[in-house]
């Protein structure tokens, strides 16, 4: 978690969580804590007997595989991560900035991955488009 937020517990991260639908909210700290439903996580607590992503079977599918490695979501993350610029290729900003919570939601919606536990993740307003 000091990767991802160096002050938690944060009032950075509730003004983060607290403008979100209950859903992205939910997934959001799920990501953040690692107890979200990837293989790696699946293992951990015995509900698969191996980690590697089931995807791209490079790697175990940890939240970092997920979002910034994973061969299978290469053009995804080139589309939805690339207005963030060099750092939307870090946890910090993915997980933790305003501004990149937008294309970390389609990003997911993109992939499918999470669609099963989450649904389909209504699109949430631009950083900065107010109540309008």
């Amino acid at each position: 978690m000091a990767e991802i937020d160096p002050a938690l517990p944060s009032k950075h991260f509730d003004e983060l969580l607290s403008p979100l639908p209950r859903r992205h909210a939910n997934l959001l700290l799920q990501l953040r804590t690692g107890h979200v439903p990837l293989q790696t996580y699946f293992a951990r607590i015995g509900k698969t007997a191996a980690a590697t992503c089931p995807t791209c079977h490079e790697e175990p599918e940890s939240v970092a595989h997920f979002l910034l490695r994973c061969s299978t979501y290469t053009l995804h993350r080139a589309v939805h991560f690339l207005p963030l610029g060099h750092s939307g290729r870090t946890l910090r900003t993915l997980l933790n900035t305003e501004d990149a919570l937008r294309p970390l939601f389609k990003f997911i919606n993109a992939t499918g991955r999470l669609r099963r536990v989450f649904g389909e993740l209504a699109d949430i307003p631009a950083c900065g488009d107010g109540d309008a």
